[in-house]
């Protein structure tokens, strides 16, 4: 979702989005919350929600990073080679940990990067188990960060003509946007610190029962 959202901040700001597929496509195009099965012509809502105002195009990123300003990927893009071919080019690239580190590798989902920045200790009752935030949100967070980055080295790049390579960690940027931080927040508040590591507390509205099951 990082990278998707990025790009349609930065499209709904007006810029110029080329979404580059495979020939399999996004795997997105397919995928409902529903789990139903879409019409061979049609996208899901949330594939189009993620990629409005943009073109998409089969081909590789190479074959049109001469003309672009900014490249937005995974941790799987040839960032030397981009950077050797293109210098004025920003790359952006979006992974669980960065691409360096001895986290580098390691398996990640939203699930276990919410548990790893401090946000799971902190939400729920508390005589009940943690509880994740749902809806993707720490995914949305990084785009984020990813969009206001891009277009920060954007500028530079526009003044200078020397692009960049920004390696943004979903982990950092959840961090910074879910972590409850107890004992600062304690302190800004007037109140005594806990003595559990952090605090326990619910978001209202949230993920609530209603009669006949649960509603977000």
């Amino acid at each position: 979702v990082a990278g998707p959202y990025a790009t349609k901040l930065l499209a709904d700001a007006g810029a110029d989005v080329v979404k580059v597929e495979g020939p399999e496509g996004d795997p997105l195009r397919r995928w409902t919350a529903a789990g139903v099965d879409l019409p061979a012509d049609e996208d899901s809502a949330f594939f189009r929600f993620l990629n409005t105002s943009k073109r998409a195009v089969v081909g590789t990123v190479d074959e049109l990073a001469a003309g672009a300003d900014v490249v937005i990927g995974d941790g799987g893009l040839d960032v030397d080679g981009l950077a050797g071919a293109y210098s004025h080019l920003v790359i952006l690239t979006i992974s669980p940990f960065g691409r360096t580190g001895p986290w580098a590798d390691r398996p990640a989902t939203e699930f276990t990067l919410q548990a790893a920045c401090g946000s799971t200790g902190s939400r729920g009752r508390k005589d009940r188990p943690p509880l994740a935030v749902g809806g993707r949100f720490g995914e949305y967070l990084a785009g984020v960060h990813a969009a206001l980055a891009a277009v920060a080295a954007w500028r530079v790049s526009r003044s200078t003509g020397v692009g960049e390579h920004i390696d943004l960690s979903v982990l950092e940027a959840m961090a910074l946007g879910m972590n409850t931080y107890g004992p600062l927040f304690a302190q800004l508040y007037g109140v005594e610190a806990p003595e559990e590591p952090s605090f326990r507390h619910i978001d209202h509205p949230s993920i609530e029962p209603t009669a006949d099951g649960w509603v977000g």
